[in-house]
């Protein structure tokens, strides 16, 4: 991706030092040809030799001749977001105070396709590092001068026979469109998440006979779905030579408008309801949000890279307007260091 990314800068995006650079060498190179005519050779082997390097060492040259090739990248990453890798606005209907590691490997083609796996480990309740999931994607992404487009597919493989909020999808699509240049950069996004998984809760019964009210363990088969899209606006910052020679500092804010619906079916399997004629038609309760404006967000997005190595830090700040008795203000947090070769 980094790689990608790199060979697709165009001329107009360059900062203003390397186009200082390149009008000077496309300068030297229109005024040696106009010579040509009258001299055979008109610079030395010394001027062709410093030409030579400020060529090779300029960044535009790099990246204009820096050839797209397959590569392996491996990670691990630190955060809170438990439910997608870029569904964000799923991930922040139910951010919590846990603490999530993501190590991943993933195998990114250079006609755009990608395969991957990433680990999801948390604290279970023994406060023991245990892998509550592990996600398997692929992808495609597409970076043109003008548009850039791509989506991808992640299934998580969980124990469904295990109680885990944890692990409420299964299946997570996601697909972008954007420009690619220019100040403004206008993204449009889709996303789709549905599941399933079991939960454990305390609930309420009135004894009629005795008057008193208990507290039941109840056990709950949960069906649930998300659809979401977005429209925002992002700018790509980037700089070079930052820290020391040959590294790169890219630095994306943007601002993002989510609409989505949503449903849960709940299905009780406590005695309770099963045993009871005038309850079994309260065993199954189904709660959905219809299509409409969810949240406002702003979302950071900070990668450097030296080398091989890459560290990328991310933060989504999202606040939910419908109406609610929940927080409405979200924060979803992400470091993510790793190697490409």
């Amino acid at each position: 991706m980094l790689n990608q990314l790199r060979c697709t800068r165009s001329i107009e995006n360059l900062t203003p030092k390397l186009m200082h650079k390149f009008s000077i060498i496309l300068l030297l190179t229109v005024f040696c040809g106009a010579n040509s005519y009258a001299q055979k050779d008109s610079l030395s082997a010394a001027d062709k030799a410093v030409l030579d390097s400020m060529m090779k060492a300029d960044q535009f040259f790099k990246l204009m001749n820096e050839k797209k090739k397959n590569s392996l990248e491996v990670s691990i990453g630190v955060g809170n977001g438990s439910f997608s890798a870029h569904n964000q606005a799923v991930n922040a209907t139910g951010v919590t105070s846990q603490v999530i590691f993501t190590p991943s490997v993933f195998y990114r083609f250079k006609n755009g396709f990608s395969v991957g796996l990433t680990g999801y480990l948390t604290n279970d309740s023994a406060s023991k590092l245990e892998l509550y999931q592990t996600g398997l994607t692929a992808a495609y992404d597409y970076i043109g001068k003008k548009v850039s487009a791509g989506g991808s597919f992640a299934h998580y493989f969980a124990d469904k026979d295990k109680y885990n909020s944890k692990s409420l999808y299964q299946n997570d699509l996601y697909a972008y469109v954007k420009k690619s240049s220019g100040i403004i950069q206008p993204v449009l996004t889709f996303g789709f998440s549905n599941g399933k998984y079991k939960e454990i809760d305390l609930i309420k019964f009135r004894r009629p006979l005795i008057g008193d009210t208990i507290l039941v363990r109840d056990s709950t088969h949960n069906k649930s779905s998300y659809f979401y899209t977005s429209i925002g606006a992002e700018h790509d910052f980037y700089f070079y030579g930052v820290f020391s020679k040959g590294d790169e500092l890219d630095f994306i804010p943007s601002l993002v408008i989510n609409a989505g619906s949503d449903k849960t079916t709940s299905t009780h399997v406590n005695k309770a309801y099963t045993n009871r004629p005038l309850l079994s038609k309260r065993a199954r309760v189904a709660s959905s949000d219809k299509f409409q404006l969810q949240s406002v967000a702003a979302s950071f997005e900070l990668t450097y890279s030296i080398g091989k190595f890459f560290l990328q830090p991310t933060m989504y700040l999202d606040y939910y307007l419908p109406s609610t008795t929940a927080k409405r203000f979200s924060a979803i947090y992400n470091v993510t260091a790793g190697f490409s070769f």
